[in-house]
C-alpha cells in the first residue's frame, strides 16, 4: 500500500543496522545521571576525571524523571525536524543564520568550509533559541517557522530538562575545583539571554564509499557544556586530547587518529566546550571532534542529531572562576575582556560559518 506523504519519516532508529565492530571507537566512562542528581560523591569523582582527561562521557539517562524527559524529547525533536527540513530551501532560508549576525537559524549544506582548500560541509541544521522557547510568543526576538511554534512546549520542557543537566554537572565540577557553585550557575542562568540553544542536524546518507565527507569539521565547541543526542554513528574524536591536538588548517597537528563515538542506548553523549575550559583556566578538556556519515551499513540512513548548548549569559565577562582548584596566570588577566556573545561570535567565524549569506 503506498504510504501517505505527510506520514513517511526517515528517522527511523528501529531499523537502523548495528554500529559495526571492526573500526577503531573510543573508550568512554559512562555516568549516571541518577546517581549525579543524587549526590553521588563517587559519581561526581568519575565526573571531574573525565572531564580532565578527554572530556567526553556517556550519561546514562534512565532512573529520573529528567532524563526520561530527555530521552522522549530528542525523539519528537527530531521529528519536528525532518518536518522542517522537508520545506523547500527557499522557505528555510528565510530563516537562515546569520541575519543581523546571529547564530540562531537555519544553516544549509555547504555554508561552512570544512578544509584550507575550502570543501563545504555536507549537513543543514536549525538552531532554536533557548530564550524563546520559554517566554510568551509576543516575547521572542526571533520569527520561527510554524513547525517549531506549534512544538513550542515540547522545546520549552526540553530545554528546561537539557538545561538542568548541563548546569548539575557543571555544579559538581565546581564543588571539585574548589569554586563556589554560585559562580559558575550565576554565569549560567536559564532566564537570562545566552547563546544556549537546540541544534537539530540532518547529515545526508553517505554519497560514496570514499572516506570521510565531512559533515561538520574539526573543532572544539564554544560553549560550557554540550548535551548530544544520536542514534547513529558519526562522531569521532581525536586520539590525542585537545591539549595537544589544536586546529590546524581544519586538522589536529599532532599524530594520531579519529575514533569512533559508538552510540549507547538511552544514553546521552556530554562534552566540555572552551568556555569551560576558559573559565578553569586550562584545568578542564574541550575535547576536539568532527562529524561524518556514519560507518559501514548504518551510512546508508541520514544521521540526525539533536543537540543542546549550554553557553554563558550573553554579558558575562570571559574571566576565569575563583576557587583553590583554578591556577593562577596573568596570560588570562591580560588578555582582552570580551563578553559571551563577542566571544562566542568570534569562535564561531573562526571555525568557518558564513555570516554574509
Amino acid at each position: 500500500m503506498p504510504h501517505n506523504e505527510a506520514d513517511y519519516t526517515e528517522f527511523t532508529p528501529e531499523l537502523y543496522p548495528p554500529f559495526p565492530s571492526d573500526v577503531p571507537t573510543v573508550d568512554l566512562q559512562t555516568i549516571s545521571l541518577a546517581k549525579i542528581l543524587g549526590g553521588d560523591a563517587a559519581e561526581e569523582d568519575r565526573v571531574f576525571q573525565a572531564c580532565v582527561g578527554r572530556g567526553f562521557f556517556y550519561l546514562s539517562l534512565s532512573g529520573c524523571v529528567t532524563g526520561e524527559t530527555i530521552l522522549r524529547g530528542a525523539d519528537e525533536i527530531t521529528h519536528t525536524g525532518e518536518r522542517i527540513f522537508k520545506l523547500p530551501l527557499d522557505q528555510k532560508m528565510q530563516y537562515r543564520m546569520g541575519k543581523g549576525k546571529s547564530l540562531f537559524g537555519y544553516k544549509y549544506a555547504g555554508s561552512t568550509v570544512t578544509d584550507r582548500l575550502g570543501t563545504p560541509d555536507t549537513a543543514e541544521f536549525f538552531n532554536v533559541a533557548k530564550n524563546d522557547m520559554i517566554v510568551p510568543d509576543q516575547q521572542m526576538g526571533n520569527p520561527w517557522p510554524r513547525q517549531i511554534l506549534d512544538a513550542k512546549p515540547l522545546f520549552s520542557s526540553y530545554v528546561r530538562s537539557a538545561h538542568a543537566v548541563g548546569v548539575t554537572i557543571l555544579t559538581s565540577l565546581a564543588r571539585r575545583l574548589g569554586v563556589d557553585p554560585a559562580e559558575i550557575t550565576g554565569r549560567h542562568r536559564i532566564g537570562e539571554p545566552s547563546g544556549d540553544h537546540v541544534r537539530i542536524t540532518r547529515g545526508p546518507a553517505r554519497g560514496t564509499e570514499e572516506m570521510p565527507e565531512i559533515q561538520t569539521p574539526s573543532h572544539t565547541d564554544f560553549g560550557t557544556i554540550t548535551i548530544l543526542m544520536n542514534w547513529l554513528g558519526g562522531l569521532q574524536v581525536w586520539s590525542e586530547s585537545s591539549r595537544k591536538a589544536q586546529l590546524n588548517n581544519g586538522q589536529p597537528d599532532v599524530p594520531g587518529e579519529w575514533l569512533w563515538v559508538k552510540p549507547q542506548q538511552g544514553c546521552a553523549i556530554i562534552n566540555l566546550g572552551d568556555a569551560a575550559v576558559k573559565f578553569t583556566n586550562g584545568v578542564l578538556c574541550s575535547g576536539r571532534h568532527r562529524v561524518i556519515p556514519s560507518p559501514g551499513a548504518q551510512g546508508m540512513w541520514p544521521r540526525y542529531s539533536i543537540v543542546y548548548f549550554v553557553r554563558p549569559e550573553d554579558q558575562c565577562l570571559m574571566e576565569k572562576l575563583k576557587g583553590e582548584g583554578i591556577p593562577s596566570g596573568t596570560e588570562e588577566e591580560a588578555a582582552e575582556k570580551l563578553t559571551a556573545k563577542e566571544w562566542i561570535f568570534r569562535q564561531s567565524a573562526a571555525l568557518g560559518n558564513r555570516f554574509d549569506n
